[in-house]
């Protein structure tokens, strides 16, 4: 199964309880590379920092986490089992380039690294605030 991924978003809807992921990150982005699964038949999930990859639906309450450096290991360790158990094949991981926003370079190294420990092919997509840009 092919999978586009993305980071979480510090953006949120502050709504209390919990809210389905595709509702509680209000990203221009990540409802972009959503619509982009949907549309190509793949797996879609976003990496919380601190919840590690999630699917749309999974409630989330809201909060504030980015993922820290030595967060890194743990979280790719967390990640590699995740797509083993959904049983990925290909990853698409869609991120705004690391000029806009340095601290997503570790997140791209997580799910690079989980699809590594899994020999599974890593793809960089570089995201525009007007959609995909193209591959890296």
């Amino acid at each position: 199964m092919k999978l586009f991924a993305t980071y979480c978003s510090a953006n949120k809807d502050p709504a209390s309880g919990q809210l389905p992921a595709i509702e509680r990150y209000t990203s221009d982005r990540i409802s972009g590379v959503y619509a982009n699964a949907k549309s190509a038949g793949a797996r879609f999930a976003i990496l919380s920092g601190k919840f590690g990859l999630i699917g749309p639906d999974t409630p989330l309450e809201d909060y504030d986490h980015l993922l820290q450096p030595e967060e890194i290991a743990p979280m790719t360790a967390r990640v590699a089992e995740t797509l083993k158990a959904w049983e990925i094949t290909e990853v698409h991981w869609f991120s705004v380039a690391f000029e806009m926003d340095p601290d997503v370079r570790r997140y791209k190294s997580v799910v690079e690294n989980a699809a590594s420990m899994n020999d599974i092919p890593f793809e960089l997509e570089i995201w525009e605030p007007t959609g995909m840009l193209g591959l890296v």
